[in-house]
């Protein structure tokens, strides 16, 4: 009897709380996720501000039980490995660099291959599964980038810095929020992070672009950053709002903002900035720390 009970309280602990409409793909996102995700694909979605997949799968009830409970965790235990599955494919086709994706990765480096296959089996749930009037059940699974990120910096896939050279000091002052965006900046002024409005320009996301002056030496990436900021918050992150990005925390303040002009790399992942841009940036990495601590958001 003892055992009949705890299968019973484990089938109706993940059983939906009321009954949803049939939905598809993203659609069956809650829908707090689908505002605020960046890059979307019929099987769930990414965050880039916040550095999180969503994947959704659905699980139909298997007939061959005889109890309506035990036909709802069938259906609701198939929709977590079809969501999991569909996660595993969001995540491989991530860009790692703008020549390199995670599955190639995965691909090339048995380590990272098997540490990936297992951070999927562990992943968490977002949120309550859905039922359909069929008895189908949605749920949607979650990882964070951070997880990812980690793998490839210890395979070393790209690199952040340990320890960076000390900062020079500055005579540089700090300067009162502008209500506007204004573009362009000059190293006497302290700023707190670096907004690139990329918007138009064909950039896809990658958790670890490069920033690109007019004659394509990288100004901005992994290299520029302290190890401990690249794993807690990627290298950077991507809004689709401008006026978003500049009340974001990551930036919060006084950031810098500069134009995006074109996408680089084979998988156009890089960000191409004007020779001005590229020379301020690095008259300003050596003074200020908002570079090395990755407080920088692109602009889709």
């Amino acid at each position: 009897m003892k055992g009949i009970s705890l299968l019973l309280l484990g089938l109706l602990a993940c059983a939906p709380v009321a009954l949803a409409e049939t939905c598809a793909g993203t659609d069956c996102l809650p829908k707090e996720v689908k505002d605020s995700c960046t890059v979307s694909s019929p099987s769930g979605c990414i965050d880039w501000e916040k550095g999180i997949v969503y994947a959704t799968g659905m699980g139909v009830p298997n007939e061959s039980f005889k109890s309506a409970a035990q036909k709802r965790y069938s259906a609701y235990q198939a929709a977590r490995v079809v969501a999991q599955r569909n996660l595993l494919g969001l995540i491989e086709d991530i860009n790692i660099t703008s020549t390199q994706t995670v599955k190639m990765g995965m691909l090339e480096n048995d380590e990272i291959n098997i540490a990936i296959q297992g951070k999927i089996k562990h992943v968490e749930e977002f949120g309550k599964p859905k039922e359909a009037q069929d008895g189908s059940t949605w749920v949607t699974m979650r990882m964070y980038l951070r997880d990812i990120v980690s793998v490839m910096l210890k395979n070393e896939m790209f690199e952040a810095s340990d320890k960076l050279p000390a900062l020079e000091k500055s005579a540089a002052t700090p300067a009162a929020p502008k209500p506007e965006i204004e573009y362009g900046g000059d190293a006497k002024t302290i700023y707190s992070g670096l907004v690139i409005d990329a918007r138009g320009s064909g950039i896809k996301p990658a958790m670890s672009p490069k920033v690109l002056n007019a004659e394509g030496i990288e100004v901005y990436g992994s290299f520029a950053i302290e190890r401990e900021f690249a794993l807690e918050y990627g290298v950077a992150s991507y809004l689709k709002d401008l006026k978003k990005a500049k009340e974001n925390d990551r930036v919060k303040g006084n950031p810098l903002f500069i134009k995006g002009e074109a996408a680089g790399g084979a998988k156009g992942a890089d960000v191409k900035i004007s020779k001005e841009d590229g020379e301020l940036l690095k008259e300003l990495e050596k003074s200020q720390a908002f570079l090395r601590e990755a407080r920088v958001i692109i602009v889709l």
